[in-house]
């Protein structure tokens, strides 16, 4: 057997000396510390090193080493015990002394079986646990489980309760601590005149779980039933420990009730502690790494859908900005109202303009674009004729029927911003030097550099069109902040370019090239650079084949950007980025870097990347 440890052996001496007095618990001044404190005595009744290892982490204060704990482990109820399965006090000793009484620093006792036994072994039996390092016995299994007549016929032949209330008898002579379990009242008193240490009212098998008993007893009724049996005991035996076990008890909080409505001293916790928490969190997790390949499924069809979506409308991307201007756009493209499109040049203004018009109720005819440098009120209400000039038909009024789109909304006249913020408010409006109101239905669609907000800040807008704006706006992202598009720009670029040909994809080498631009034309000077690209190409495009660039750095720092470190420190980044871009699936990360999975796969080992 595995020796004693120094403090486990100070531990049992300490123990010893508590029980030549009184016998209270474990180590009395152990008992008196929790009493000081009002805390509740929790013991754990377990079957493995493992859970008497966790219990002791979670601040258990004694355990009990019981065949049932092991059953447990085993899938099977703890009522297994109660069946002639095993020698039930060779199987404790077997995981006990293996696995529990050297690997915890709190007390342990044994459930030991006292018709197990021929009683002339109890006194041996009791030295031997002591010198394997128990603090203490407990009376399980125990023939309180059992009534009826098989309950008479065992206490006929002496297998009964009596047998073991001198089994805890021995324990206590050869100087061991001792726990009795008890149902009934009359068990409760003979364990008292055997002077045990701690009485545990064991309420019945635990409820719930896979393979728990249903009880038919609420929490506080068998905290009640049991507040007679303690009632009873500390009558007999003033300042006894009683402590409560089993039944309806299967959280934490129904334990602080029962042990409140009983008075009791404390819980032990055999299923609650070991059976039904593993239960249930093995099942969770289980269930979690099944839904965690359903949910990457269903992730990968919605990226597809994603990608379709975005390709079919020209707006191609999975950034979030990119994913938020195409919903926008899905929510404002139906109805025919206002809406600001905001971003740099180059940035897609136009096209989604383009499809806000395709969406709405008058795409029958074709969208008009004026550039608002050249517009006053003059020519986007009209004027009536004047010294005998002739009458001017205005852009809302033309484009009656259809949409009209505004370039460079912000370089529009604070008068003629308020003019169109009225006619937006009722669809009507007068020409200059006109008194009769006309009516448009032309769907206004407005083209800024600046979001809407900033635009409003800055007093570009005036405040009244900027009300009428307010959350219909779409904001499109530069280029330069969209960096992880690119591969599936260029491939939208190319099928539009050559939409003969089969699918062209980036080599890793101008992919490099292209995110360290800045891109200051954005998706124009890109489509220009694809489009150069293209030529002589086949389905690569190679570093070599990009146009000089003429955007400059501007110093941010990226963690693939080409710089002072080494080439194998970047080319590791480089796959680690790849990998990361593609939830490191080596077959797409491969295609996206230009690699065979071979080649991918040796250079993640070289970088050690496997781990």
């Amino acid at each position: 057997m595995i020796g004693m440890t120094h403090e486990r052996t100070q531990l049992l001496d300490d123990l010893r000396r508590a029980c030549a007095g009184r016998h209270t618990l474990l180590v009395g001044a152990a008992i008196g510390g929790l009493r000081g404190r009002h805390t509740l005595l929790v013991g754990a009744a377990i079957g493995t090193g493992l859970a008497a290892r966790a219990a002791a982490r979670g601040g258990a204060d004694f355990l009990l080493a019981l065949a049932a704990g092991r059953f447990r482990t085993m899938g099977a109820s703890s009522i297994a015990t109660m069946l002639a399965l095993r020698d039930s006090n060779a199987f404790v000793a077997d995981f006990a002394c293996s696995e529990i009484v050297d690997a915890t620093p709190i007390p342990v006792f044994f459930g030991a079986c006292a018709w197990g036994l021929a009683e002339e072994e109890f006194s041996p039996f009791m030295e031997r646990l002591r010198g394997w390092g128990f603090a203490g016995v407990v009376n399980f299994p125990t023939v309180s489980h059992v009534d009826g007549r098989f309950r008479e016929a065992l206490e006929r032949t002496g297998l009964g309760f009596a047998r073991e209330v001198r089994l805890l008898e021995e324990a206590r002579a050869a100087g061991l601590a001792t726990v009795g379990y008890f149902r009934r009242r009359e068990e409760a008193l003979a364990l008292a005149q055997a002077g045990v240490d701690v009485y545990c009212f064991n309420i019945g098998w635990n409820a719930g779980g896979a393979v728990g008993v249903p009880s038919g007893e609420s929490v506080l009724q068998v905290g009640n039933r049991a507040r007679g049996h303690i009632k009873a005991i500390r009558t007999a035996d003033p300042g006894a420990l009683c402590v409560i076990e089993g039944g309806p008890i299967t959280t934490p909080q129904e334990m602080h009730e029962a042990c409140r409505e009983a008075r009791a001293d404390g819980y032990i916790g055999g299923s609650t502690i070991d059976r039904l928490p593993s239960e249930s969190s093995m099942e969770e997790m289980t269930a979690a790494f099944k839904l965690v390949s359903t949910l990457q499924r269903r992730i990968d069809r919605l990226e597809r859908r994603l990608d379709q979506t975005g390709q079919g409308m020209g707006l191609v991307g999975r950034t979030d900005a990119l994913v938020e201007a195409r919903a926008r756009l899905e929510h404002l493209g139906a109805d025919g109202g206002p809406v600001w499109v905001a971003g740099p040049d180059g940035s897609g203004r136009s096209l989604v303009a383009t499809l806000l018009h395709g969406r709405g109720p008058q795409r029958q005819r074709p969208p008009m674009t004026v550039d608002a440098r050249h517009l006053d009120g003059g020519w986007l209400f009209g004027a009536e004729p004047a010294d005998g000039g002739r009458r001017r038909l205005g852009w809302v009024e033309a484009a009656n029927g259809t949409t009209l789109v505004i370039e460079n909304a912000e370089e529009l006249a604070p008068g003629t911003q308020a003019e169109l913020a009225a006619f937006l408010e009722r669809g009507s409006f007068r020409r200059q030097g006109g008194q009769d109101s006309l009516r448009s239905n032309a769907r206004i669609i407005l083209i800024g550099t600046a979001g809407l907000e900033a635009a409003a800040g800055a007093g570009t807008l005036v405040p009244d069109l900027a009300r009428r704006l307010a959350r219909r706006d779409i904001d499109l992202p530069p280029l330069s902040e969209r960096l992880d598009d690119i591969p599936l720009l260029v491939e939208h670029f190319a099928a539009a370019l050559r939409p003969s040909a089969g699918p062209v994809r980036l080599s890793p080498r101008a992919f490099r090239l292209l995110i360290a631009h800045d891109w200051p034309g954005n998706l124009r000077e890109l489509r220009a650079v694809v489009e150069q690209a293209l030529d002589g190409s086949g389905d690569v495009i190679e570093a070599e084949a990009l146009p000089a660039l003429d955007g400059k750095r501007t110093g941010r720092p990226r963690p693939d950007a080409p710089g002072d470190r080494s080439p194998k420190q970047s080319e590791r980044d480089w796959i680690l980025d790849g990998l990361r871009r593609h939830r490191f699936r080596r077959g797409e990360t491969a295609r996206f870097l230009g690699l065979s999975r071979k080649t991918l796969y040796n250079k993640m080992r070289h970088y050690g990347l496997l781990e």
